[in-house]
């Protein structure tokens, strides 16, 4: 019995610890603030190829998005759900072995402790400010990536950048967003601007 307890102690404070290690990250401002700011996102993509051809991980995203990256419609926000085998990612006429580089500032309306959450299929780097708020490395399913806690200072625009690939099948890239305590909800488009 002693032993059982002691093991549960034990439990209980490794999951306490490891709930303090998670750290809000610290969102600082576009700067300056863009004057004019265009609804959506601007994105660069780049295609892989045909099978056998695949990327696999976002370093050969990178790679490829450095040699042929070619600027695509803009996104009107991040609310690509995931599609049909077939359906073309996102603005790009490609349904496989796409990259894209996608930039422009996302707008928090108030101050304060939001949680935010992507979504993808395949692999990601998400970044707000600098600050790493989403990853997967290789090939996932639609579905959530880690959620992170982040500090917003003060309204305004902050700048969003991300790297993203899908490789076969279908495709998805989506955000959610709450303040901490709160249910989280997706962000609307009208939260991105470029």
């Amino acid at each position: 019995m002693k032993s059982i307890l002691t093991g549960a102690v034990t439990a209980l404070g490794l999951m306490l610890a490891s709930a303090g290690m998670a750290q809000t990250l610290k969102l600082k401002p576009a700067s300056p603030q863009p004057s004019s700011v265009k609804p959506g996102l601007s994105v660069k993509y780049a295609w892989g190829g045909r099978p056998p051809a695949a990327i696999n991980n976002l370093k050969m995203a990178r790679k490829l998005l450095q040699k042929e990256a070619e600027p695509g419609q803009p996104l009107k926000g991040l609310d690509y759900r995931d599609t049909d085998k077939g359906d073309p990612v996102m603005t790009y006429k490609q349904h496989y072995n796409v990259a894209a580089d996608i930039r422009g500032y996302i707008r928090f309306d108030a101050p304060g402790v939001y949680e935010l959450e992507t979504w993808s299929n395949d692999g990601i780097d998400a970044r707000v400010s600098g600050q790493q708020i989403g990853f997967v490395r290789g090939r996932q399913p639609c579905e959530a990536n880690q959620r992170v806690t982040v500090e917003v200072p003060k309204a305004g625009w902050y700048d969003l950048s991300i790297l993203y690939y899908q490789k076969y099948g279908t495709s998805c890239l989506m955000m959610k967003w709450g303040k901490q305590g709160e249910k989280m909800k997706w962000v609307p488009n009208g939260a991105f601007g470029r």
